[in-house]
């Protein structure tokens, strides 16, 4: 399938004659078989789409697929030949030849790299009995090196860089045919069924590398590996590296050269046997800001549950909810094309996180649990919780005039009320947020009302900034959101958006800053048209002055108020909310509540 592969990208989809407009005809009729959407059908390069085909069609890599729709366009006709040429070549090849050369090679590896395919549940049991089964009939092994096919490594390189260690028997002429099939034996039982291993160097650049982490129990081991991600110029890899020594080498944007490696499912694995060195003065290469992304990007989970079971997937997915149950914990993590459950147990058993959290996963793979695709967590599995950005505790300031949109939830809304009662002119607040931030908004159309439900997902768009207050006027200035989209909102945000301001805190605010909270009332004066509440919490008192329509509320001692757009304003030494044409309040516990004019 590789060669099939090869085939497909690089002399099927790159062929000068996929040009933009044919790669998109290709793609427009593979539509269906390869369940494209329509973001897909516009976003995904010929990269990506040979990567799906593979997916899609694994026995041959989707080649003959490709061959079909060619002969389909008249004009990749041409294309379609050249690729049944190299279909025949490939066909043509003999497998008992092949199995002779592989047997007749002299392929060092490592005693380490059956590590490579736990995670695929591929660490062959039998190759294992077979291991002790020659030993039991009197096959001893030493070690003698081999010399290495690759360039040498400079001389400040680490001990990685030493030739790997062959076994073989001395009880056996290394000439005779017995000696060689033993050797070959030997060399082949503890590699992974379907990896390959990489003898020629490869120049990379690392992209990102996490710390090392132990994989293995205590008391199986204790053993360490790390994840890591390199790129060539037009290709990038995830990497497993279960030698911890070599983590300074893998430094973003440091360019190594590595050899002896193992190629697994489009894996890298790096071990002790294999050989990674830093790239000399001239071996210097350049990786597009494209490639970059691409490799970064985290892909949809309506792509993950559509692969084929036995896929690693690695990404950024943030969690919708997360069960701890006795043996293992579900992650539901969740996008905008679904969701899926991610299975961890072991190390990834109850990561501390919460729901709004992002999850950097790695080397989980997809398989299929009671008919449901899930992401299953292997040996080599990692979750990561990146560091949370330091959520705000004040709520955004924008100003001007915005006219481009922006998604956010309903967290919290007020009932329409009348602030000018002269021209009986009507409005109502809300709290709304992204999930890195949250906005304090006046509504001009009450209208709007049925728009703004709590939890609700919205589009926002020509709005004006000012005094911290997003404004909106028109009818037309909200919009539902898309009905697949998703946003979570963390706990921490939530509390902060709703969340009341310590009185003491107040103090450090400038004035004329606007304050929203619930606080319990503790004295009542009444002075001519204005009305002064005392307030105060565990960390101080304060004063609420109210006058004009908000006088007519009934509130006494012992209540609890909303107030909602009150201004930070001091009068003498006594700091003080004082109402303004657009404040907002409400009783929450009284007896007879008053009504909100």
């Amino acid at each position: 399938m590789s060669e099939y592969k090869t085939i497909v990208l690089q002399q099927g989809l790159e062929d000068v004659a996929v040009d933009d407009y044919q790669f998109r005809k290709i793609k427009s009729l593979l539509r269906q078989e390869l369940k494209l959407t329509k973001k897909m059908q516009d976003d995904y390069d010929k990269i990506q789409l040979a990567d799906l085909m593979e997916d899609t069609f694994p026995k041959d890599a989707g080649l003959n697929k490709l061959i079909e729709v060619c002969q389909r366009i008249k004009e990749l006709e041409g294309l379609a030949k050249r690729l049944k040429t190299e279909r025949a070549k490939v066909k043509g090849k003999s497998p008992l030849r092949k199995r002779k050369q592989e047997a007749g090679s002299d392929t060092p590896t490592s005693t380490t790299s059956n590590t490579v395919a736990s995670d695929e549940g591929e660490t062959s049991t039998a190759q294992k009995r077979k291991s002790i089964n020659k030993e039991k009939t009197g096959v001893k092994r030493t070690k003698r090196s081999e010399g290495p096919d690759h360039p040498p490594c400079p001389k400040e390189a680490t001990t990685s860089c030493q030739p790997p260690v062959l076994q073989v028997s001395s009880s056996a002429s290394s000439n005779t045919p017995s000696a060689k099939n033993q050797k070959t034996q030997i060399q082949t039982q503890s590699i992974a069924r379907g990896a390959i291993l990489q003898k020629d160097a490869m120049t990379v650049m690392v992209l990102n590398a996490i710390d090392p982490f132990v994989y293995e129990l205590p008391e199986q081991g204790g053993k360490k590996m790390f994840h890591a991600t390199v790129a060539t110029v037009n290709e990038y890899f995830h990497v497993k590296v279960f030698n911890i020594n070599l983590k300074e080498k893998f430094t973003k944007r440091n360019i190594i050269v590595i050899s002896n490696y193992i190629k697994f499912k489009g894996i890298l694995v790096i071990n002790e046997a294999s050989i990674v060195c830093d790239a000399g003065p001239d071996q210097k290469i350049e990786v597009s800001n494209r490639l970059i992304k691409r490799a970064n990007e985290t892909p949809k989970i309506g792509h993950i549950k559509n692969g084929v079971a036995g896929t690693l997937f690695y990404g950024l997915f943030t969690l919708h909810k997360k069960t701890v149950y006795p043996k293992n914990t579900i992650y539901e993590v969740k996008d905008d094309s679904g969701n899926i459950e991610v299975v961890g147990n072991g190390k990834c058993y109850n990561i501390k996180c919460e729901e709004g959290d992002k999850l950097q996963l790695f080397s989980f793979q997809l398989k299929t649990i009671g008919k449901q695709p899930k992401l299953v967590c292997g040996d080599h599995s990692f979750i990561k919780t990146p560091k949370k950005g330091n959520l705000p505790k004040e709520p955004s300031k924008v100003e001007g005039h915005h006219r481009d949109p922006i998604q956010v939830m309903v967290l919290k809304v007020t009932e329409p009320f009348t602030y000018d009662l002269i021209d009986g002119k009507r409005m109502f607040h809300a709290t709304v947020a992204t999930e890195t931030e949250f906005f304090r908004v006046k509504v001009f159309e009450t209208a709007l009302k049925n728009k703004f439900i709590p939890q609700k997902i919205i589009a926002i768009s020509d709005y004006f900034g000012a005094n911290g207050f997003l404004e909106i006027y028109g009818a037309s200035c909200v919009s539902d959101a898309n009905v697949n989209q998703t946003m979570v909102i963390s706990n921490t945000l939530r509390r902060r958006a709703n969340g009341t301001p310590k009185i003491k805190d107040l103090f450090s605010q400038i004035k004329g800053t606007y304050v929203n909270g619930e606080f319990v009332v503790t004295k009542k004066n009444e002075r001519g048209d204005f009305i002064y509440y005392g307030i105060e919490d565990d960390t101080g008192k304060m004063e609420v002055v109210v006058y004009g329509r908000l006088t007519s509320i009934n509130c006494e001692p012992g209540n609890k108020l909303r107030l909602v757009c009150f201004e930070l304003t001091s009068r003498e030494d006594t700091w003080q909310l004082k109402s303004v044409r657009h404040s907002y309040m409400q009783v929450i516990n009284a007896r007879r509540r008053g009504t909100q004019p």
